[in-house]
């Protein structure tokens, strides 16, 4: 028969005597329920008195009614888990994920756990976000999970270190240009370096000129170590091919790894930086 089973919370549970001794969750506040275990009463009842003269009862005095049996301690988890809507568990499952492993598996294809290894396999791309039986829980997962790929997302076409580096450095070659030009301007005076001296006696727009072009000079050399590196990363024939042939073979090898190395922004400042560097010096020195 039935057994009744009262949750912590005040949740009140039905539950079949085969499950007696066992554990499930309470639908109501997920808490872990045991069910007591103990022996379930005869499906015939209690034992019939027999049927003589010594087992009547007398005439005159009151029949005692039987004590009511207690109800069964056996068999209550089933109508627990027609509630809760679980089962019984069969099979492997992952021990970091809970979900169920099929056949021979090592890896867990939800999570990426290795089952022999005991650990996660790094860079393993998870399949489905884990759900954790919380519609609180599992918003708050979805966030995180949008918020992080956000970050990735701006930091993978941000620029990188060594452009801002360069971009720096190339920002204090424009502005000492200028302040070169500018002290000449306001003072009167010409520097006694011949080569200061000419950029005090140019105009302003050829000055501005020449230190956009030295700047994008540092931009296109650290571009260039950039991509070095890379091929020398790759193998050492590549990084020597690179660097001994920086016309062919750095062209080839830039456009052939373009995605699988995720050159595209790299590329990009190596090419913009050349031609506004060939640019702008082309038109300033003349003039200087």
């Amino acid at each position: 028969m039935p057994i009744r089973v009262t949750c912590q919370c005040g949740h009140a549970l039905s539950v079949p005597d085969e499950m007696a001794g066992k554990s499930g969750k309470c639908p109501k506040c997920k808490q872990l329920l045991k069910v007591p275990a103990g022996s379930a009463s005869s499906s015939s009842g209690s034992p019939k008195p027999p049927e003589n003269s010594a087992a009547k009862p007398k005439a005159g005095k009151a029949t005692p009614t039987a004590a009511a049996a207690p109800p069964s301690s056996a068999g209550q988890m089933a109508g627990l888990f027609d509630e809760v809507g679980l089962v019984q568990k069969k099979g492997r499952f992952c021990p970091a994920c809970d979900s169920q492993v099929t056949g021979d598996a090592i890896i867990c294809v939800k999570c990426g756990f290795h089952l022999s290894e005991g650990k996660k396999v790094e860079g393993f791309q998870v399949a489905a976000s884990r759900k954790f039986g919380n519609k609180q829980l599992n918003e708050a997962a979805d966030m995180m999970a949008r918020e992080k790929a956000t970050e990735t997302r701006l930091l993978g076409t941000g620029a990188p270190w060594w452009m801002l580096a360069a971009v720096l450095i190339g920002i204090a070659v424009f502005i000492g240009g200028l302040a070169i030009k500018m002290d000449a301007t306001t003072s009167g005076k010409l520097s006694s370096v011949a080569e200061i001296a000419r950029i005090q006696k140019a105009g302003y727009l050829p000055v501005t000129a020449a230190s956009l072009g030295f700047a994008m000079v540092l931009v296109f050399s650290f571009a260039h170590i950039a991509l070095l590196v890379t091929a020398f990363l790759e193998s050492a024939k590549h990084g020597f091919l690179f660097l001994f042939l920086p016309v062919f073979y750095s062209t080839y090898y830039m456009f052939s790894r373009i995605k699988t190395k995720n050159l595209m922004t790299t590329v990009i400042i190596y090419f913009v930086s050349a031609i506004v560097a060939g640019v702008s010096l082309g038109y300033s020195l003349p003039k200087i």
